[in-house]
């Protein structure tokens, strides 16, 4: 065991700062509400959270045989530290962004159609649509 603990210790050190720096720019987009940037982050983050994956799944199959579980060195739990900060910071903003998303839906579907269902057509008269089909259409007598 000499030089293979430390490969193995610096490409998970390195993997852990790549998910972080990844991270990190998705709660900035996610702060500004720039959720174009967000979705183009995607593939970036799902193959550095696979590697990160990957490489602490080889760390317990390698630890397997052993009594003990695998020891982070220092550097790595600073890492996964902060790592789990940013995952909780993301999953929060991301909730926030889906509850957005989920708000702005019902004002555009639901109360878009509560509000064109009924009302004066052109000819003057009180007209009732029923259905949600009215949320959508377009109207020739606004």
């Amino acid at each position: 065991m000499t030089s293979e603990p430390d490969k193995s210790d610096t490409l998970l050190l390195q993997s852990f700062e790549n998910v972080c720096t990844v991270l990190e720019k998705e709660n900035g987009f996610l702060l500004a509400g720039d959720l174009k940037e967000v979705v183009a982050l995607l593939p970036m983050k799902q193959e550095e959270m696979q590697t990160l994956e990957d490489i602490l799944s080889s760390r317990e199959e390698q630890a397997a045989g052993t009594p003990h579980p695998p020891v982070l060195p220092p550097e790595a739990e600073d890492a996964a530290k902060r790592f789990g900060a940013l995952v909780k910071t993301n999953r929060k903003l991301l909730k926030n962004a889906i509850d957005a998303q989920n708000a702005l839906i019902k004002l555009i579907v639901v109360d878009a159609a509560q509000e064109t269902s009924t009302g004066y057509v052109a000819s003057g008269r009180y007209a009732i649509r029923t259905g949600p089909q009215g949320a959508l259409a377009l109207r020739s007598d606004v």
